[in-house]
């Protein structure tokens, strides 16, 4: 038995120490290793992210990466547990996304109900059974609720807009002809103003060659506010946020840099990336669209339209992303008109704001 332990024990450092290529910094490895040693193994069965995340002293977003960086590496299993809204029992079962369907049934009050992934999806994360076995013992509803009800939950949907799930799982899916409830995310889309002249200034090979690191900064700015790349669409990209603020925060930074990036390159005005950028929030559904996370719905269409009424250098965006306090704190300073506008494939007109965030070169890395 000892020697068993201790075998276990060093095939977690091995595995962990892994994590090294990844530059997870050593300080988090040390912790990460500690909570898989010598944690209750009641809190590996099913953990919940936000307690990793003290364990970690890493912010909840950070510790997402980790987590499915260790994922990636066989260190940890992921579960994709979901709540009933009736009896509020939990289904354990799911253990990829294709495991969720449209609807659930739960078995415990036979109750049917539309698989949300804001409200009734949660992740959780178990150490694989090859580094730390989990008798059925340390099977604890009572602790886990303890734990969910102290620091709250981790939604599916918040694992859907990390980018690094994506990047390394980008398999991981919903079945064709299924979907998920999403009850609120920020739809932001950016295209370039003039792209096609562009092209026809510069050459096919330079002119993609700008295009190339516009792409590049715009993916590094909506990573780092919280944000995933959904997909990109010609010069267009389309991303999502669980955070309205989040978005509208990326959309000032993709401002600002897109400015610092035409002097560094010293673009000539008329060779100049003028960005256009449309937001819009609210609910939607996630579907398997070409084989990869989709978003389907009004928003979308919403977000898109508005992004056309973008005159470049400005973002525009409906209402409904203004009266989030939040977002409305960011922009409070900034000088914005508002039209009641028509957009094309809606019934009902909609007012969009144009806002003009201040000027400010930020710097490049």
């Amino acid at each position: 038995m000892f020697n068993v332990f201790h075998r276990h024990q060093n095939n977690i450092a091995l595995a962990v120490a892994a994590l090294e290529r990844y530059s997870i910094k050593p300080e988090v490895q040390q912790r990460l290793r500690a909570f898989l040693q010598q944690s209750d193994r009641r809190e590996l069965y099913h953990a919940n992210p936000k307690r990793i995340a003290e364990k970690l002293q890493l912010s909840e977003r950070e510790t997402l990466r980790v987590l499915v960086i260790a994922l990636k590496e066989g260190i940890l299993t992921l579960n994709w547990d979901i709540q009933c809204p009736a009896c509020r029992g939990i289904d354990f079962k799911p253990k990829s996304l294709s495991d969720l369907r449209t609807n659930h049934l739960c078995t415990a009050c036979d109750s049917v109900y539309a698989t949300d992934a804001d409200e009734q999806v949660r992740v959780t994360f178990s150490i694989d059974e090859k580094l730390r076995r989990l008798e059925k013992a340390f099977d604890d509803p009572a602790f886990r609720a303890k734990i969910d009800a102290e620091y709250g939950v981790v939604s599916g949907h918040q694992l859907l807009t990390l980018q690094t799930f994506r990047d390394l799982f980008p398999r991981e899916t919903i079945l064709p002809n299924e979907s998920l409830v999403i009850q609120r995310v920020a739809i932001l889309f950016t295209d370039l103003a003039g792209s096609t002249a562009l092209y026809a200034r510069r050459g096919d090979s330079r002119a993609y060659n700008l295009v190339r690191q516009h792409f590049d900064l715009l993916f590094h700015v909506v990573d780092a506010h919280n944000g995933v790349v959904v997909k990109t669409i010609g010069d267009a990209v389309m991303a999502a946020f669980t955070v309205p603020s989040d978005a509208m925060q990326a959309a000032i930074a993709m401002n600002h840099q897109m400015q610092a990036l035409n002097l560094r390159l010293q673009l000539a005005a008329e060779d100049q990336l003028i960005l256009k950028i449309g937001i819009d929030v609210g609910p939607c559904i996630s579907v398997n669209l070409n084989e990869r996370l989709d978003y389907f719905g009004t928003t979308v269409n919403t977000a898109a339209r508005v992004e056309a009424k973008s005159l470049g250098n400005d973002i525009a965006c409906t209402e409904n992303v203004l009266i989030d306090s939040d977002v409305a704190n960011v922009v409070k300073d900034f000088p914005r008109v508002g039209n009641t506008m028509s957009l094309k494939g809606l019934d009902t007109q909609i007012m969009v704001y144009r806002i003009q965030p201040k000027q400010a070169i930020a710097s490049i890395k």
